[in-house]
């Protein structure tokens, strides 16, 4: 008797949530790559664990954020370079690809597509090998950038390797290989805005800068927002330029937040003030993200829904 309703059970459950099943492996690989490890560093960061010098951890308490917040200078060194870094990065990427976006998206269709497949390029490019190109380039002796000073009678300038010029070499690199991303996703939005607005716009008599201005933005601002947002948190992630480029010096003129939480994590093995650097890392670019979102939508530029 029991047999059969628990047989019947079983019938009536892989008929009604059999969806469970095809859950379960993205369920599974959510929790064991993201949610496991979200909770493991948020519980380090309140702990003090040195992983040379000690193997259990000690409970610190608020004291790992206190330290960074209030007492640790390096902090609000690496945090000023990582805002300067995405002051000078995401805007220009933002400008310079909503440029290309709207000449591309004046010619023709056929060109259209060659110009796309050329501005993947350096997307598809991983960070350390456009790192390693741009190294090339800014290479005192043999790089191009010299080479082509030289024509103009300017003495070799060794670009990483100077605090005046470290940063900005990083972030050229930067803008040059994400400026084609932030194209392709503003040159989308432009293909897909509606023709009706544009069409009144015409008949209205506005100009081509009126039209832009009124018509063109609004309409393409949650691209805009879009783009944004993935390169503002991407800029405040930047390790494998500076890596490669840089390793944070001269000096900390390079030296960003996320590189600082590396540096503490895998060098000096402070593996809970890493973590809670990490977290404060979290916070910043949360709170960025819903002050730029105020903002636009303060300003009409931007409204919830699209």
């Amino acid at each position: 008797m029991w047999m059969s309703k628990v047989s019947s059970f079983f019938s009536l459950f892989k008929r009604r949530y059999n969806w469970l099943l095809f859950l379960i492996p993205a369920v599974a690989a959510l929790i064991s790559i993201v949610i496991f490890p979200l909770i493991f560093s948020l519980s380090l960061s309140f702990h003090d664990w040195n992983l040379i010098r000690q193997r259990e951890w000690t409970w610190a308490g608020i004291e790992n954020y206190r330290t960074i917040l209030f007492v640790d200078p390096y902090f609000r060194s690496t945090l000023k370079v990582a805002l300067l870094y995405l002051a000078g990065t995401v805007p220009l990427q933002l400008g310079l690809g909503l440029v290309v976006a709207l000449v591309l998206y004046q010619i023709a269709k056929k060109t259209i597509q060659f110009l796309r497949t050329v501005l993947v390029i350096p997307v598809t490019m991983t960070p350390v090998l456009v790192g390693m190109i741009w190294r090339l380039m800014y290479n005192p002796d043999l790089g191009y950038l010299n080479y082509f000073l030289s024509w103009f009678g300017f003495s070799p300038i060794s670009w990483t390797g100077m605090p005046q010029t470290a940063l900005l070499s990083v972030m050229m690199a930067d803008i040059w290989e994400w400026t084609p991303f932030a194209a392709l996703i503003l040159l989308a939005g432009l293909q897909s805005l509606p023709q009706e607005p544009f069409e009144a716009a015409l008949v209205d008599g506005a100009s081509s800068w009126q039209t832009f201005r009124y018509v063109t933005l609004p309409l393409l601002s949650p691209a805009m927002l879009v783009v944004l947002l993935i390169r503002m948190i991407d800029s405040f992630k930047t390790f494998d330029l500076i890596f490669v480029l840089t390793g944070g010096g001269p000096g900390l003129h390079t030296e960003t937040l996320n590189y600082y939480t590396y540096r503490y994590g895998f060098k000096f093995f402070h593996l809970g003030y890493a973590s809670a650097l990490s977290w404060i890392l979290v916070m910043v670019v949360t709170a960025i993200s819903i002050i730029l979102i105020r903002i636009l939508q303060s300003r009409g530029i931007y409204a919830e829904g699209g």
